[in-house]
């Protein structure tokens, strides 16, 4: 009997530890594959048939496209709900299945996922019925694979489920339905992602993440509205998507935060900023002209005018004296007056837009 085939772990297909020597050793020796042709073999293993499953499974290894014809001619969901439950959890049928040496590793298990694909073996509408089946499946280990093929192949179909999955009690199913909701690029996705920010742990909040920059220029108005969240942890993730996807929307909001009243916030508004090049500079000028200094706005936003004219020297003759205006020691008076002067002798210039 195997174990459980982990994706979060990278745990890999093989003989479980309980299995004696004597037979550990002959699980490793594959007995011989014989002359069945696919069809049939892809018959008995829709049967639940394991010797016929992994022979079948081996000639999919080996290129055979008699395999892979087996595969979409079977005209039942069973032998994709067995493929499903083996790439997931290794067992075929609800069975314990000793899985030869061939058919153990990650690339047989993204070799096997690739049936599922359009045009790649089972029939697409066969392929995305049995993986949102697979989405209510009472086994975790299911439910993460479905998710997470389900976003390889983009299926919109499938945003609801994974919606919902965002709430399952397994954080590893949770993972893949956010990875999942990101790759799909449903922006109905975005508020769900948001809502599930607050709860999140550093793993899930940085799949979030990815997710909402993927979705991109959509996520904008939802990520702007959220920025201003009581949630100091939602607000960094917010601004800090903002800074990646790069909409000019987003500015006023990375601005504001330069004076958050969480440092971390403030300095991933910073961040974020740099994204933009020219385009942050006269926002972040006429904040300095019109906002009382603190320290952390001093280093906020020192950050990305120094940045800038490190990237474009044309700017430092403008920029530098503002910076060393906020180091000085009567930076609260001096700053306001080198900002307005900057701001001025660069539209005027022509270097930056009003």
């Amino acid at each position: 009997m195997m174990t459980s085939y982990d994706s979060s772990s990278q745990a890999k297909m093989g003989a479980p530890p309980d299995i004696p020597p004597s037979e550990q050793a002959s699980a490793d020796v594959a007995p011989p594959v014989g002359i069945t042709p696919p069809q049939l073999l892809a018959q008995d293993a829709a049967a639940g048939r394991r010797g016929a499953a992994w022979r079948l499974l081996y000639w999919i290894m080996e290129n055979d496209p008699r395999a892979v014809i087996a595969v979409s001619s079977i005209e039942d969901d069973r032998l994709a709900h067995h493929l499903l439950e083996f790439i997931a959890i290794g067992t075929w049928a609800g069975k314990p299945f000793v899985v030869p040496r061939p058919l153990r590793s990650a690339f047989a298990r993204t070799k096997l996922r690739t049936l599922f694909l359009p045009e790649s073996g089972m029939e697409p509408a066969r392929a995305e019925h049995v993986l949102l089946s697979g989405m209510s499946d009472k086994r975790p280990g299911v439910r993460e694979t479905a998710a997470h093929i389900l976003g390889i192949v983009g299926s919109r179909a499938a945003t609801p489920q994974l919606i919902s999955a965002l709430q399952d009690p397994v954080p590893a199913v949770k993972i893949q339905a956010a990875k999942a909701l990101g790759r799909v690029g449903d922006s109905s996705a975005v508020p769900a992602l948001l809502k599930a920010l607050p709860g999140s742990d550093e793993q899930m909040g940085s799949q979030i993440f990815t997710s909402l920059v993927q979705l991109g220029h959509a996520a904008v108005p939802a990520l702007m509205e959220a920025s201003t969240s009581n949630s100091a942890w939602t607000r960094w993730h917010c601004l800090r998507a903002l800074g990646e996807i790069g909409d000019a929307r987003a500015l006023p909001a990375l601005v504001n935060a330069l004076e958050d009243s969480d440092h971390s916030v403030a300095w991933v508004g910073a961040k974020g900023l740099v994204h933009f090049g020219k385009r942050g500079i006269a926002p972040v000028l006429r904040l300095l002209t019109k906002t009382e200094m603190t320290p952390w706005l001093v280093e906020t936003a020192s950050y990305v005018l120094s940045t800038e004219y490190r990237n474009n020297p044309k700017l430092k003759p403008y920029l530098e004296p503002v910076v060393q205006s906020m180091r000085g020691v009567a930076f609260r008076v001096a700053t306001t007056i080198a900002a307005h002067k900057a701001l001025t002798q660069l539209i005027e210039q022509g270097l930056i837009k009003a």
